[in-house]
């Protein structure tokens, strides 16, 4: 019996000693954080040496999820870095510029991703709709238009070439009357052979069979239109699917839907109008193109098959003061342009 009881005491000694040396690996993979924030898995060094902030564990424990959040004048190489505003998570009420340059994680990268988990700066100003005080760009990728109001959960996709390129730069601009500003932007470096990398000339991109999409700083009560823009926005065609359906949201606010107006006063009553041409009821300024566009379940006027631009007070296909669901067949992609 002590021979026994001395053997598995022995066992047991040995077993401690080898857990007490077991080397244990991981993948620096993805990984949410205690605040909610998403980081990378890694050990202490790894993320005290990269300048980023332990925030939870992962990895069975054996990790700690590292969050890279950074603020004006930095550069980040970081997928998955976080830029916010001075003072964070307060507001700031000060003017100048703040800006972000980001460089490639790796030659592979071909886009750049930016959600806006906060995003309040100055509005444009009432005539024109132009941001002239406060303004959010986008330089060293594909022409982007600048954009200011309030984003908060809007995306863009940004254009970062092939191969080893020029950086990115993120800039906040704010120089208009005391504002309470915040912004956090979620910095995302898409690799070049991934399924989820946007199509070329897309500055929004949604996949799934279905979803929502709107204008930068819409808001149904206080939010106007932005002038000088001219950007497109991708619709994933999902598999088994041969087209797109839109129809306005429901506003529940105001007592006329605002849920679409592109150069309709959306205090009154506005027909929807259509096409490229100059005539009164043609969007020759500002318009939502979607290729081939027509009312769910009725034939066009005049013989015509489909049209192309939509604007008015009313989204419809057709001229109408009633809203309609529009159908595009075959085609994912729409534009949205605005000029002064």
């Amino acid at each position: 019996m002590t021979d026994y009881l001395e053997n598995e005491l022995n066992v047991w000694v040995t077993y401690i000693v080898l857990s007490l040396f077991t080397v244990v690996t991981f993948a620096n993979g993805a990984c949410a954080g205690a605040s909610g924030d998403n980081g990378t898995c890694m050990t202490a060094r790894e993320c005290a040496s990269r300048a980023g902030s332990a925030n939870g564990y992962c990895a069975n424990g054996f990790g700690l999820c590292c969050i890279f959040m950074t603020s004006c004048g930095s550069s980040t190489s970081e997928n998955g870095t976080y830029f916010v505003n001075s003072g964070y998570p307060s507001s700031y009420d000060g003017t100048g510029s703040c800006e972000l340059t980001v460089v490639k994680s790796h030659p592979d990268v071909c886009q750049i991703r930016l959600d806006f988990d906060r995003f309040t700066i100055s509005g444009p100003e009432q005539m024109n709709h132009v941001c002239n005080q406060d303004q959010f760009i986008v330089s060293g990728g594909n022409p982007i238009p600048a954009i200011c109001g309030v984003n908060q959960g809007s995306h863009m996709y940004i254009d970062a070439g092939i191969g080893t390129t020029n950086p990115v730069k993120l800039t906040f601009v704010t120089s208009g009357n005391s504002y309470a500003r915040m912004w956090k932007v979620k910095v995302t470096q898409i690799p070049c052979s991934t399924i989820y990398k946007a199509d070329e000339g897309c500055l929004q991109y949604y996949t799934g069979v279905s979803g929502q999409m709107r204008s930068f700083n819409y808001d149904s009560v206080s939010g106007l239109q932005l002038s000088n823009q001219d950007y497109g926005i991708c619709v994933r065609m999902e598999r088994n699917f041969c087209g797109i359906q839109y129809t306005s949201c429901p506003d529940t606010v105001n007592n006329r839907s605002r849920s679409f107006t592109l150069s309709g006063n959306s205090n009154t009553p506005v027909n929807s109008m259509t096409g490229s041409g100059a005539g009164p009821n043609n969007c020759a300024y500002d318009w939502l193109l979607v290729p081939c566009a027509s009312n769910v379940g009725r034939i066009q006027p005049n013989q015509a098959l489909c049209t192309d631009r939509i604007c008015g007070g009313t989204f419809s296909a057709d001229l109408s003061m009633q809203s309609s669901p529009v159908m595009s067949e075959f085609f994912n992609y729409t534009r949205c342009h605005h000029r002064l």
